[in-house]
């Protein structure tokens, strides 16, 4: 668990990256929680200007949260796997992506037909297949490579 003092230091790295970058950047959620022997450190940063922060399908959010993972590890002298959010974009695509993986799964229940999701994102495939993962009467599975990756999904037979 974190101390104090390091949560004091990770809010003034986050802080300070963003008041460098010459953007408004103000922490709306802090919060820690154990996955097995990982540490996730969640972060929601709430901006006036969270389109450019975000940008073109949350890849420069990917790379602020990369950055900021590396100036927290040096600062801590350890690792803290990082979960960066601006204005809760992830929350609200992690939304959207599981209510796309129903929708889906209950056509392909519906027509008996598969159904191919173009899913480029290695996050948006994540999502879908955890979302149907609890679901018995169908098969989930990735196919093709790089920007051509995608999901199909099946009935059970």
């Amino acid at each position: 668990m974190l101390s104090q003092e390091e949560t004091q230091i990770i809010k003034d790295a986050v802080n300070d990256f963003f008041a460098r970058a010459g953007q408004d950047g103000e922490i709306k959620s802090f919060s820690l929680k154990q996955e097995g022997e990982n540490e996730i450190l969640d972060i929601n940063i709430r901006s006036n200007d969270a389109q450019m922060l975000i940008g073109k399908q949350g890849m420069v959010l990917s790379d602020i949260q990369l950055l900021l993972r590396k100036i927290i590890k040096k600062k801590l002298d350890r690792e803290i796997f990082l979960n960066l959010d601006i204005d809760n974009y992830k929350k609200k695509k992690e939304d959207y992506l599981r209510d796309l993986a129903e929708e889906a799964a209950n056509e392909v229940l519906t027509t008996k037909k598969e159904k191919e999701l173009l899913l480029p994102s290695p996050f948006d495939r994540r999502i879908v297949h955890l979302e149907l993962a609890r679901r018995d009467n169908l098969i989930v599975e990735s196919i093709g490579e790089g920007e051509e990756r995608r999901i199909i999904i099946k009935p059970k037979e």
